[in-house]
Order: C-alpha cells, then structure tokens, then sequence
C-alpha cells in the first residue's frame, strides 16, 4: 500500500527489510532505494505502472547494501545515483561476494538464495561527491552525501516538502545496524540533520518520523563508544566487550526480533571495537 507523504510523494513499506519511495515530477519520477527480494522489485515495478509512473529520471541507492540496491535490476536501464566511496564494495558483489551472500542464504532462505544467485549488480552512473541539486521541473530535490553508516550513505531532500529521505543513517528508535560505520562521522550527520529545514524523516526501515528520534540515536552511538572504549582499556578482548557492552536494552525489541537484534549488535559493538583499536594504534 502507497502512503502519500506529500503530493507527488510516495512511500512504501510493503517489502522486507526496506522501505522503498518513488517522488513524480515533470521529468520522470525519481525512485529511492529497491526491494531486495528479486519478486518483490518486480511487484514494485508493477506498483509503479499501476500508478501511472511510465519514465524515471533516475534511481538514488542510498547505500550500497543489498536490502537497497539488489533490486535495482528490475527497472533498468535507469540513471543511478551514488557515491564512489560505494564502487569497491558494489565490485566485490559481482565478483565473489553475491556467491557467499548466496551461500550464506542457502539454508535459512533458500527462495531468496536461488532469487539472488542469477541478479545482475549494477554500479551507480552519476557520482555524488557532495550534493548534486536536481531541478526536475515542478519540483527539487538534492542528493547528499551523509557519511556514518556507510562510507557512501546518500539522503534524498526535498527543501519545498521539508522531507529527508534519509536511509539507514536513521533508525526510529531501533538498534542500528553498524557493521561499515564510522561511527564519528555518523554523530556529525545526525547532528547536522538536526539543524536542516526538515518536518519528516523516511528511514530505512520501519514508519516514518520527526527529528525528536536523532538524539536517542546519537546518545545510543555516542553510548556504545564510551562502553566499548572502557572494555579495551582494560584490555578486553573483541568476545568480552560484546558480552559486556550490553545495549540490548536501549531500544525495546519484540521477542520474535531478539536473536536478530543480538546479533545485530554483536556485529556493532565489532565495529566499534575495531575502530578504537585503530584510533589507539594510530595515536600510539
């Protein structure tokens, strides 16, 4: 089901693990992000035909993992939008990565690994280096790159809507997922967002939202660093801080998403262990 976040602007998130948005204008609608699901982009493709979109301006991938731009087969050809600092990870997929994401998938979704093995990856055409303004007739919009939880994170803004496409740089009230952060760099964009002109954020996942979620966001990063740096200093290993960080109880999580989540954060507190230990080694 479409939800109109403005006229002319759509959102869904009817597929798994992504919301997926398409804004129309004079010159072709411009699409956010992808099903990852193979059957799902093409439902979507569907959706779009149903609601009259017939030409696309472009596609934004507002990072370069797979829940956001795996499906981007589905509709091209198409101009795509994205960073370079998103082309060596994009290259190790249509090299050896898709097979072991394959495998991977093989036993717990075996729908999904048969759906994947066969995709064609695509490399984003037009590089965002900072901010590209996109004039589309009756409507702007402007590309940015937001860096944090990935090296090559892109929002979508649309400055006369006031409405931040924001991807997996914001989680409404959620663990996020940190396994590619620069978890500096991600405080500095949320905090730059909290000064944009800016009355909705669409995250990655899950509803719709205002502002008031960035600050639960950075104190759980800014958080996880201080727990985490206190771990290493006293010389625990990378198993002990993701026992003893904890975080689990930050942000409510259902009981059938536990097992998700734990691991989730295993691989953030990973992350972030990691990137202390540079910052040390670097100093030292």
């Amino acid at each position: 089901m479409l939800e109109e976040l403005a006229p002319g602007v759509f959102l869904s998130r009817d597929y798994w693990h992504g919301n997926v948005s398409f804004i129309t204008s004079e010159r072709g609608a411009l699409l956010i992000d992808m099903p990852v699901r193979p059957w799902e982009a093409k439902d979507w493709r569907h959706v779009l035909r149903e609601n009259g979109v017939v030409t696309f301006f472009g596609l934004v991938n507002t990072d370069y993992h797979p829940e956001h731009m795996f499906g981007n087969e589905a509709v091209m050809p198409v101009r795509t939008f994205g960073h370079d600092a998103a082309l060596k990870p994009i290259d190790k997929y249509k090299t050896s990565g898709l097979d072991r994401l394959v495998d991977d998938l093989a036993e717990d979704d075996p729908t999904l690994a048969t759906g994947l093995a066969d995709i064609e990856i695509f490399e984003p055409e037009v590089g965002v280096d900072d901010r590209v303004t996109l004039h589309l007739g009756d409507r702007q919009a402007q590309v940015i790159h937001m860096p944090g939880h990935t090296p090559a994170s892109l929002v979508v803004y649309l400055p006369e809507e006031r409405i931040l496409f924001a991807g997996d740089t914001v989680w409404n009230r959620e663990h996020p997922a940190m396994y590619d952060a620069d978890t500096l760099a991600w405080i500095d964009t949320l905090r730059r967002m909290q000064g944009m002109d800016v009355d909705l954020l669409v995250p990655g996942e899950g509803e719709p939202c205002g502002k008031d979620v960035l600050a639960p966001l950075i104190d759980y990063i800014v958080e996880m660093r201080e727990r985490t740096a206190e771990c290493f200093a006293t010389g625990a290993s990378r198993r002990d801080c993701v026992e003893k960080v904890g975080m689990l109880d930050y942000f409510p999580v259902a009981e059938s998403d536990t097992v998700r989540i734990k691991e989730r954060r295993r691989h953030s507190v990973e992350r972030v262990y990691t990137e202390i230990r540079l910052a040390q080694r670097d100093a030292g």
